[in-house]
């Protein structure tokens, strides 16, 4: 029962940007742009910038207020399953993508890409699929270097040794080092004990590498990676004021 709730507050989690983004940032810009009924406010001494911002600023408050909710309603019940036999890495999703910084952080992006949409597109419909698109992509994105956003620490040790498994680690990757100090892929010798023998004198190597982050890198990659998204966000929203300016002004 429990494990089913923590997948849902994953995926809730990782939905929640693209669904602020497209369904209500893009909707609440593109439509009012599609219908016409922004003429109003900048018919009554509101410049367009200023009508954005009013727009942006609400938005962002309550964002960052649900999403901040949300990650710590996360980061409790993660807390209370540390030790359970099928809680989750800590580097999975289902927990770094619901506690810390970086929910805030895509949650922001969400916003900001919807915004850039609507402003661009001045379609709703059109709009919300942009925003999720291109929040999609981000996410993908993300997924694939997330292991490269902070150093990773390598452990080398003889083949054979008693070396124990870092607790909590984050394996990256691992094979076997040959005394030229070339990386071989661990697949390469998956055999018999003996015939593992002969290929390592085979392949000159008597050690093995495990490329990992240890548990201590959990807030450096959440910070780094919060950054960056902030970074994209405020780039989006600047994107969206410039596109506004030529258009109207």
């Amino acid at each position: 029962m429990q494990s089913d709730t923590q997948s849902w507050a994953g995926l809730l989690m990782m939905a929640l940007p693209a669904l602020v983004g497209a369904f209500v940032a893009g909707p609440a810009i593109a439509r009012e742009l599609e219908i016409g009924t922004f003429r109003l406010s900048w018919s009554q001494s509101v410049s367009p910038a200023r009508w954005l911002a009013a727009k942006l600023l609400v938005l962002a408050v309550l964002t960052v207020a649900a999403a901040s909710v949300l990650a710590s309603v996360c980061a409790w019940f993660w807390s209370r399953d540390a030790d359970a036999y099928y809680s989750n890495g800590w580097f999975e999703w289902s927990v770094y993508g619901t506690t810390g910084t970086v929910p805030v952080a895509y949650a922001l992006l969400g916003l900001a890409l919807g915004t850039l949409a609507g402003v661009l597109v001045r379609r709703t419909v059109a709009a919300m699929a942009a925003t999720a698109v291109t929040y999609g992509l981000v996410l993908a994105t993300f997924d694939t270097v997330r292991d490269s956003l902070w150093p990773i620490r390598t452990d080398v040790f003889a083949v054979g040794s008693r070396y124990v498994f870092p607790k909590d680690s984050w394996p990256v990757a691992q094979g076997y080092v040959t005394s030229a100090g070339e990386r071989l892929p661990v697949e390469i010798c998956l055999s018999s004990e003996r015939d593992l023998v002969d290929c390592l004198a085979t392949h000159d190597s008597s050690q093995r590498y495990l490329d990992h982050h240890p548990a201590s890198h959990y807030w450096p990659l959440q910070l780094v990676e919060t950054g960056i998204l902030l970074a994209l966000a405020a780039l989006a929203v600047f994107a969206a004021f410039r596109v506004l300016r030529r258009l109207h002004g």
